[in-house]
């Protein structure tokens, strides 16, 4: 306080002086302001991950059990066959190593040489991923495989949502299955 008073006994040079007590309700009101525009931490993600509230291998085949499916363990994730009007799709769910998200992917068919892929053919590829989003295509080289591919956050993960990403994904297949069509 010593040397607020001091400031206040200098003065400025307007000739007026500022008591201390001005000077302190400036600082608590800048102190105000500045606390309102820092973010407060988000600790949501945090909570989650504690809570269990996020899918590992375990939890993910019993779900899939549950929701009837007869998941098949792979060397990662699972594969279920979903059976449904005339078609079977087989879908593969992996859970990324940070445990924060997961992928869904369906094997498309074969392309043995890419580059005898018409422009057309890569050409309807591209725009089919407009209508799968957030579903979206993409071409392994090594394997020689198209693949559909989907990401979920892996928060909060609760059956109904699983079904309904399944179905969103085995409709994406159907409904884009002409861009594919030369997969073999």
């Amino acid at each position: 306080m010593r040397w607020l008073n001091r400031l206040s006994q200098r003065g400025t040079n307007m000739n007026k002086t500022i008591s201390a007590t001005a000077i302190l309700a400036i600082i608590l009101w800048g102190i105000t302001a500045l606390a309102r525009l820092t973010p407060a931490q988000d600790n949501t993600l945090a909570d989650n991950r504690k809570s269990g509230l996020t899918l590992d291998d375990a939890s993910l085949q019993k779900m899939l059990d549950g929701l009837g499916f007869e998941p098949k363990k792979l060397s990662k994730g699972f594969l279920i066959a979903v059976k449904k009007e005339g078609w079977t799709y087989n879908i593969q769910f992996v859970i990324s190593a940070d445990r924060s998200r997961l992928g869904m992917n369906a094997n498309l068919g074969s392309i043995e040489k890419a580059e005898d892929v018409t422009a057309g053919q890569w050409m309807n590829i591209l725009i089919a991923t407009r209508e799968v989003d957030p579903s979206a295509f993409y071409f392994d080289k090594d394997q020689k495989k198209l693949y559909l591919h989907r990401v979920l956050d892996n928060r909060a993960i609760i059956p109904a949502y699983v079904r309904e990403q399944v179905d969103n994904f085995c409709a994406n297949m159907k409904n884009t299955s002409d861009a594919w069509k030369f997969t073999k």
